[in-house]
């Protein structure tokens, strides 16, 4: 499994085309404002989606998580690729 972050919206469009079922997508930063598009599945940093006024508007299928959630995360991914 391959854990993928997402720091800004504007990244997505690299992404999105080698991000596979078995993935695991990682909104932090701006990259929380991709919860509230057409992704509809993933995790998103609560405290990133709190800052910016997101934590009820995010679509269903994108689950908020702590940094401590994050480096779990993080330790049972095969591989990272961070997108920015």
């Amino acid at each position: 499994m391959i854990l993928h972050t997402i720091n800004k919206p504007s990244a997505w469009a690299e992404a999105s085309n080698l991000i596979n079922e078995n993935d695991v997508l990682v909104m932090l930063e701006n990259g929380v404002y991709l919860g509230l598009t057409e992704i509809s599945q993933g995790y998103a940093i609560r405290a990133d989606a709190e800052a910016r006024g997101l934590l009820k508007r995010l679509r269903d299928g994108i689950e908020l998580i702590d940094y401590d959630e994050f480096v779990r995360l993080c330790a049972r991914a095969d591989k990272i690729c961070a997108w920015f």
